[in-house]
């Protein structure tokens, strides 16, 4: 997984300990097994498309799902993965997208924090992540065809008590902006069954890569300052 390494204004790296609050708050924790929370909800629904959410497992630091898109026929233009395009939150370089043709997705917590597909939070760097109370969705693994996609997303911390509401507009496949509410007390039920199957382990950090060779002579050979 791709994350900013930005730590601050003055440009500084990031200490251990906030790289590893940034990955406990950008994905899944690894050491632990989830629980389904047993729903899945159809969000958005034409005659030609649906837009639904699957698979929601909890985890004791957030809840992971997936978003599933159906069309009835293929479109021409959204060939060769131009369909997975419109519902990815990832920018696509030399690849420009209109809005309205975007799938925007949304999620608010009852306490009115709240976060959204327009937002990349990768971007903001382990820093923004100090007070550990933002809201927090990020694009996981997805893919798909021409007529099905899913992308798969995680949304940190746990929800507190109320409803979780999905925003879902899509405007381009005749969806108007609409919202889905799901119950908090569902999701926080299955992170209680969360499996821990070890402790925390510490983030491993890469070795530098080494240089390339050099020619042993002529303007290559001197290494610049």
């Amino acid at each position: 997984m791709w994350v900013s390494h930005r730590a601050g204004p003055a440009d500084e790296p990031p200490t251990p300990e906030q790289m590893h609050h940034w990955h406990r708050r950008m994905s899944p924790p690894e050491n632990e097994f989830p629980a389904g929370v047993g729903l899945t909800a159809l969000i958005g629904r034409t005659d030609e498309a649906a837009v639904g959410i699957t698979q929601i497992e909890a985890y004791s630091t957030g809840f992971q799902f997936t978003l599933a898109v159906r069309l009835r026929q293929a479109r021409p233009n959204r060939a060769r993965g131009g369909l997975f395009m419109l519902i990815s939150s990832h920018a696509h370089p030399g690849i420009e997208i209109p809005l309205e043709d975007r799938l925007l997705l949304g999620i608010e917590y009852s306490d009115g924090r709240r976060a959204s597909t327009l937002k990349n939070m990768r971007m903001l760097g382990p820093a923004a992540m100090a007070d550990g109370g933002q809201l927090v969705l990020v694009g996981q693994g997805g893919g798909g065809g021409e007529q099905s996609v899913h992308q798969t997303y995680w949304v940190s911390p746990l929800p507190p008590e109320g409803p979780v509401t999905f925003v879902l507009a899509w405007p381009a496949f005749g969806m108007p902006e609409s919202r889905t509410v799901l119950h908090a007390a569902v999701i926080r039920a299955a992170a209680d069954r969360t499996q821990q199957l070890w402790p925390p382990q510490p983030a491993v950090q890469s070795a530098e890569p080494p240089p390339p060779p050099r020619p042993t002579s002529g303007w290559f050979a001197e290494p610049p300052d």
